[in-house]
């Protein structure tokens, strides 16, 4: 694959969190954000003039505690929440939902090793403390869906989603590039899963440049090893773009939040 160069000051930057920004943790709710990345994104977004967005499959919500005290543009639930610059987030409603729940409560009961995921419009299934249940969570998850209207699974590494259907990270980096300040900037989105597959096809088809983190089969045109390769880049990146002229954006919203240890200790997905 090509080298990865730097970010330009026309870029339109989208990113994904886990296993992207942060390193993939046993469990979600132990996912660690490195000190230097927030300040990181916080000189992106004014250099860019707030031309970044996480794109991710956490709750908007979650990314706002793991990135406190920004609040950046994003879209959460691989689509399924969408927030601008104005701090409203809108979602696409899930009411088949609900019904589902106590048949995959009865699954996580059978199977200790599986972990249920609340979301706001989406529930997933964990299995990344025992693999070979991986089978066991697509049946049960298939035979759910099966009379479920608006609804569809979404796997992931280690994680099976139901979340509403019609809606992935590739619409969502669409959605963002019809209006400023994303429209007539080229679209760079960076990802790990499978789940961003979808965002690496979207920004293709922008004219832009898909960034996979870590090694397998893609449709992204560049690689880099790992999320730290990933973060050193943003960091080069934003170094060479403040160094440059101009004013840029202001900051991100900001707003107060408690801080955690290590800014862990919520439930969450890639």
């Amino acid at each position: 694959m090509p080298q990865l160069p730097l970010i330009e000051p026309n870029t339109a930057l989208f990113l994904d969190f886990d296993g992207t920004l942060a390193d993939l943790a046993p469990r979600p709710e132990l996912v660690q954000v490195e000190p230097e990345l927030v300040g990181t994104l916080r000189t992106l977004y004014q250099r860019l003039d707030g031309a970044l967005a996480v794109i991710s499959g956490r709750p908007i919500l979650e990314l706002d505690h793991f990135l406190q005290p920004l609040q950046l543009p994003a879209a959460g639930i691989h689509g399924a929440e969408f927030r601008t610059d104005g701090g409203m987030v809108s979602k696409t409603q899930a009411p088949g939902l609900e019904p589902l729940i106590p048949h995959l409560e009865a699954l996580v009961r059978a199977y200790p090793a599986l972990r249920l995921e609340r979301k706001s419009v989406a529930v997933a299934i964990h299995y990344r403390q025992a693999p070979e249940l991986a089978g066991i969570v697509d049946a049960a998850v298939t035979d759910v869906l099966r009379h479920a209207v608006g609804l569809e699974a979404l796997p992931g590494k280690m994680v099976v989603e139901i979340k509403p259907a019609g809606v992935d990270k590739g619409d969502a980096i669409a959605a963002f590039m019809k209006s400023a300040p994303f429209a007539e900037r080229v679209p760079l989105f960076a990802g790990d899963d499978m789940t961003d597959e979808p965002g690496f096809a979207a920004v293709r088809k922008l004219g832009g440049l898909g960034v996979l983190v870590g090694q397998r089969e893609t449709v992204a045109a560049v690689s880099v090893p790992g999320p730290a390769a990933l973060r050193s880049w943003l960091h080069r990146s934003a170094h060479a773009l403040a160094s440059s002229a101009g004013a840029g954006a202001g900051a991100p919203r900001v707003v107060p939040h408690e801080a955690g240890p290590g800014r862990g200790g919520r439930p969450t997905t890639s």
